[in-house]
């Protein structure tokens, strides 16, 4: 089975060797980050389905950090591809819960068996999670905690969320409400058929759009941009001749 995967590499020959396993064994690339923030970035356009992360990176920030954000943030499944098998630095990759660890040199047999088995096992964990843990839609409105107070905001006044660094800001067409979460977060509890995220740093509610044009969409009068990736997923949310 094909799957989209984001390589964490800094060494130029491994990623490259790297990716064209992948490319073999029928799998798409998304990308390849040599760093945190470029790992961060890749991440957030939101098309990975599984990372191999090399523990030892460029940057103050290592492997160890990207699969904390991926946690945190993005929650699909990782796996620690390096060059150590110490058990000081197996110990301290353990305790961050990842899907695999596979030492270099790696073959393509270990890469494909461990991507299959991640995602496999991340699927049977989402599944074992509670209704309220998976993100469905159960609710005409959400409570979102703004100016020190939880505030009740129906879901058809939403018009859009925004991502902003460590904040979302939810906008209505009388108010616009600053909100110290995740957007991934944010994403899972909004109403699916409802909703559809058009860029990595928006959310739109597909009643509200007045039109699309090229590579935006226009909601009261504030103009979104529409990421290429995101564009099938909203042409298929709504409804069009």
């Amino acid at each position: 089975m094909s799957h989209k995967v984001l390589i964490v590499e800094d060494d130029p020959q491994i990623a490259e060797s790297l990716s064209d396993m992948l490319e073999i064994l029928d799998h798409e690339v998304v990308g390849i980050a040599e760093s945190y923030d470029a790992a961060v970035k890749l991440l957030s356009e939101g098309t990975a389905e599984i990372a191999l992360l090399d523990i030892q990176i460029k940057g103050d920030k290592t492997g160890i950090d990207v699969a904390e954000k991926i946690k945190s943030d993005f929650l699909i499944p990782f796996i620690f591809t390096t060059a150590y098998a110490d058990k000081e630095t197996i110990k301290k990759a353990s305790q961050h819960s990842p899907y695999g660890y596979i030492v270099k040199p790696y073959g393509m047999k270990d890469i494909n068996a461990s991507i299959e088995i991640a995602i496999e096992n991340h699927k049977l964990l989402e599944n074992q999670k509670p209704e309220e843990e998976k993100g469905l839609f159960n609710s005409e409105s959400l409570f979102v905690k703004a100016n020190s107070k939880m505030i009740r905001i129906k879901m058809s006044e939403i018009l859009y969320t925004e991502a902003k660094g460590d904040y979302v800001i939810f906008k209505t067409t009388d108010k616009g409400y600053i909100v110290h979460t995740t957007f991934k977060n944010v994403e899972m509890k909004l109403d699916p058929d409802l909703f559809v995220k058009v860029h990595r740093s928006f959310i739109v509610n597909v009643d509200k759009i007045i039109d699309i044009e090229e590579n935006n969409l226009l909601i009261n009068d504030h103009v979104i941009p529409v990421s290429r990736n995101q564009k099938p997923i909203l042409f298929s949310k709504i409804n069009s001749l």
